[in-house]
C-alpha cells in the first residue's frame, strides 16, 4: 500500500483535487548504443473538467526531463536545450511528445541511467510527473574502422572516420555505423540491422568518402547500406543468397557496390525492444 501511495504521489505533484493529469514516458528500449539516438515519446492525459494550458515560459520548457545517472550524478543539458511550444489540451484529450534526448542531454558515457519526464501545467501553477524509467547505455565492440576523404557542397575537403561496432540487444547482436571527424566529433550512431557472428561482416568506402557495409543478418539473408559523411543513409538493401553469394567490391577508379546475391526489397529493420513482459 505504501508502495502505490509513494508512485501516485510521484505522479501528481502538489495538484489540486479535481486536476486530473496523467503522464506517461515511453523509452523504445532499455539498452542503447553510446550515442545512439534515444527517443523519449511522452504521453500527456487531460482527465480533468476543464483545458489545461502547456506553454513554455522565457527559456523554461513546459516539458522536461529527470536524468539522473546509478551514481546519483544529474545529468545537464546540451547548449539551451528545447522548447515545446504553446499546446492547450481540452478535457479528455490526449496528446503525444517525442525526443532524441541524446541531442539535448549530456548523455556521453556508458552505465546506467534513471529517466522520468517532468510536465509544468502553466494555468494550474503545477508540475506531474512520470514514472521512472531505466536504460543501460554500452559502449559497444568496435570491430574495423575505415577513413575516407570527401568534398561537402561548397567543395570544401574532409576527412572522415568510420567505426564498425556490434552490439548485444537482448538474445540479438545488432551492428551499427559510427560517423566521426579526426577531432572526435560524432555525426551519427546508425543502426544496420541483426547480424548472424558465424559470418565476418565487410566494409569499405568509395571515391566520394561514403561508407559501404554488407553484412549477413540470417542464414539467407544479407544486408547493405551505404552511409553517408554527413551520417545520413543512403541506402538500405536485403539480398538473399539462394542463386549466387552477395560480395562488396571496389573497381579501379574508386567505386564500391554489391555483386551476386538477390534482392528481396524488404523495408528497412528496427532494433526490437528488449524490455521483459
Amino acid at each position: 500500500m505504501f508502495r502505490l501511495a509513494a508512485i501516485a504521489a510521484a505522479v501528481f505533484l502538489a495538484v489540486p483535487a479535481w486536476a486530473q493529469i496523467n503522464v506517461r514516458l515511453d523509452l523504445e528500449r532499455d539498452r542503447y548504443l553510446l550515442f545512439e539516438s534515444m527517443v523519449a515519446t511522452v504521453e500527456i492525459q487531460n482527465y480533468s473538467a476543464g483545458p489545461v494550458q502547456l506553454a513554455d515560459q522565457e527559456s523554461a520548457p513546459w516539458l522536461k526531463f529527470e536524468i539522473t545517472r546509478s551514481t546519483g550524478e544529474r545529468i545537464g543539458i546540451v547548449g539551451s536545450g528545447f522548447l515545446a511550444g504553446t499546446v492547450t489540451l481540452e478535457p479528455g484529450q490526449t496528446i503525444a511528445k517525442s525526443i532524441n534526448l541524446v541531442a539535448y542531454y549530456q548523455i556521453r558515457e556508458p552505465g546506467r541511467y534513471r529517466i522520468r519526464s517532468l510536465v509544468k501545467i502553466g494555468n494550474l501553477g503545477s508540475s506531474f510527473a512520470s514514472r521512472e524509467q531505466t536504460v543501460d547505455v554500452v559502449a559497444g565492440r568496435q570491430m574495423l574502422s575505415k577513413s575516407a576523404g570527401f568534398k561537402d557542397e561548397s567543395g570544401a575537403e574532409g576527412l572522415r572516420n568510420y567505426v564498425l561496432l556490434e552490439v548485444q540487444l537482448g538474445r540479438q547482436v545488432w551492428l551499427y555505423a559510427r560517423v566521426e571527424d579526426q577531432g572526435g566529433t560524432i555525426y551519427g550512431v546508425i543502426p544496420l540491422g541483426e547480424w548472424v557472428t558465424f559470418s565476418a561482416p565487410k566494409a569499405d568506402t568509395d571515391r566520394d568518402g561514403n561508407f559501404h557495409t554488407l553484412h549477413q543478418a540470417q542464414p539467407r539473408h544479407f544486408r547493405y547500406s551505404i552511409i553517408s559523411p554527413k551520417a545520413g543513409v543512403l541506402k538500405r538493401q536485403s539480398l538473399s543468397n539462394y542463386n549466387s553469394l552477395p560480395n562488396l567490391t571496389r573497381s579501379e577508379d574508386g567505386q564500391v557496390k554489391v555483386v551476386g546475391g538477390e534482392s528481396m526489397d524488404r523495408s528497412p529493420q528496427q532494433p526490437r525492444s528488449t524490455k521483459t513482459p
